[in-house]
């Protein structure tokens, strides 16, 4: 691209928690996007924001070409939601850990009917996978261990998206390894990561933002809405979001319903 050209736009629109819609062009990439959580420190998407998904009457909902996800735990992940949704729309793609979702019998049956490629993700740790999706969409996937011991053994993966060379990274939750992260993102210069509170928060994240990822754009996600925030989640991102301006690239914080930003 002729560096004289200016960067297309990409539109970020938080539904809940990690859940966030990705509009590149025409392109549209669900991810972590389809869960209901009405009762956990998290949230889910309201009954208004899923009824809009489900109904794909609204310009932002409608057309999604694919759905990723990182993980399975139920605030970023709905087997029978996501199944509700391939039954009324289609798909050109759905992405998901394997063995995570070995027990969604009905789920998987459904993306083979109803997603045009369905990639059940049980990648080796240390090894990446790059899928070229179109002329100007590739998606590079690879494993990472999810943050904290009691989730070791769960099925966690992270997407680098490169649109026509605007380059965004889904951490997820991931644990806080600096040197892995700069092994498997070696070479990427990163427009922006998408990371939770505790990446800023903590010395081992910070060092996974200062060394490894190293975005032009830090956004921040993973927040409970107003009046959901049992645990000051807010306040900690305010707070820290001021301490570390300096040294931390640019911040964003995505977290209310419905909230867009570019980049």
């Amino acid at each position: 691209m002729d560096n004289l050209t200016p960067k297309r736009q990409i539109q970020v629109t938080l539904l809940a928690n990690e859940g966030i819609l990705l509009q590149f062009g025409t392109f549209k990439i669900l991810i972590d996007g389809i869960h209901e959580n009405d009762h956990g420190e998290f949230n889910g998407l309201s009954k208004q924001v899923m009824k809009d998904l489900m109904d794909g009457e609204k310009p932002l909902f409608q057309n999604i070409d694919y759905i990723l996800y990182t993980h399975c735990h139920y605030d970023h992940f709905s087997a029978a939601a996501t199944a509700a949704y391939l039954e009324r729309h289609p798909v050109k793609g759905l992405f998901m850990p394997d063995h995570g979702t070995r027990a969604f019998i009905s789920l998987r049956e459904t993306a083979d009917r109803r997603s045009g490629s369905t990639w059940l993700l049980d990648l080796p740790q240390g090894v990446k996978n790059e899928i070229k999706l179109s002329e100007d969409f590739t998606l590079t996937v690879f494993r990472s261990v999810h943050a904290g011991a009691e989730y070791a053994d769960v099925d966690h993966f992270c997407y680098l998206l490169n649109f026509d060379g605007r380059k965004l990274f889904i951490i997820g939750d991931s644990e806080y390894n600096s040197g892995y992260f700069s092994q498997m993102l070696a070479g990427e210069a990163l427009d922006a990561a998408f990371v939770n509170p505790l990446f800023l928060n903590k010395h081992d994240g910070r060092e996974v933002l200062s060394q490894a990822l190293k975005p032009e754009k830090l956004v921040i996600y993973h927040i409970p809405f107003e009046g959901h925030d049992k645990f000051g989640f807010r306040k900690l991102v305010i707070q820290d979001a001021k301490k570390y301006r300096e040294s931390m690239p640019d911040i964003l914080v995505l977290c209310d319903e419905l909230q867009s930003i570019s980049i």
